[in-house]
């Protein structure tokens, strides 16, 4: 009789949520970064654009993760990963660092801070702006044009973004910045801007803007429009 042999199984990770989870939590926040991206598809020239990185850096990352992570190989790692989600959508709370990109977790905790970026050229406005949030109770940060905001994105996701029109000469503006983020990712826009005309509070609208504000801003004003923007979006407990 002839035997006809037959392929093994694909074979199930037998490492652990909490083993996976605890080599995860041991990536430093751009190595974490770097392995979304990685199990994502994203090549190694296309990571380095994203995060302001050398492609010499990227590949140290890339060595790093897979010596922490104790993968052998791209698929071995794809798996861990894709464990560690499928089993954080099961728990009462999923882990913030597994979140895509730019995007929103869901069933994230109501009572949590909103998270803000601010979206500013001029240094000293910026951090005005910034502080002035944190004091509110958000969760703010400051970037000075769009490719250092593509950068923060993806350490971390924005519930809101704040964000100036021109910022600078030979940078991106907030009108081409507010039409990719509304292609891009899931999250409030509100432009706080020197330009109160009517032609560019309506281009900013079209573009993709929640909100119009002109400086000089009030901050109890801005509270106002992003909680109402985030009630829109999603259903959030107010700032104090």
């Amino acid at each position: 009789m002839r035997f006809v042999s037959t392929p093994p199984p694909l074979s199930i990770p037998t490492t652990t949520y909490e083993e996976i989870r605890t080599r995860f939590d041991r990536l430093t926040p751009k190595q974490r970064a770097v392995c979304l991206l990685m199990v994502g598809g994203t090549m190694s020239k296309n990571i380095a654009d994203r995060l302001g990185m050398s492609i010499n850096t990227v590949k140290t990352h890339r060595n790093e993760i897979f010596r922490k992570m104790g993968a052998s190989s791209l698929l071995d790692l794809v798996r861990q990963i894709d464990h560690l989600r499928t089993t954080s959508d099961t728990e009462e709370s999923a882990s913030p660092a597994l979140i895509l990109p730019g995007t929103n977790e869901e069933g994230a905790a109501d009572s949590r801070p909103l998270r803000v970026i601010v979206v500013e050229d001029h240094a000293a406005l910026r951090e005005a702006i910034v502080t002035g949030l944190a004091t509110l109770g958000y969760q703010a940060r400051g970037v000075e044009d769009g490719a250092a905001l593509d950068r923060e994105l993806v350490l971390a996701p924005a519930d809101i973004v704040v964000l100036d029109i021109g910022l600078g000469r030979y940078r991106e503006n907030g009108f081409s910045i507010a039409a990719r983020l509304r292609r891009q990712v899931r999250c409030g826009i509100v432009m706080v801007t020197a330009r109160g005309e009517l032609d560019a509070r309506i281009r900013g609208l079209e573009e993709g803007a929640d909100a119009y504000l002109v400086k000089p801003i009030d901050f109890a004003e801005l509270s106002a429009v992003m909680n109402s923007i985030m009630r829109r979006i999603k259903p959030v407990s107010p700032v104090a």
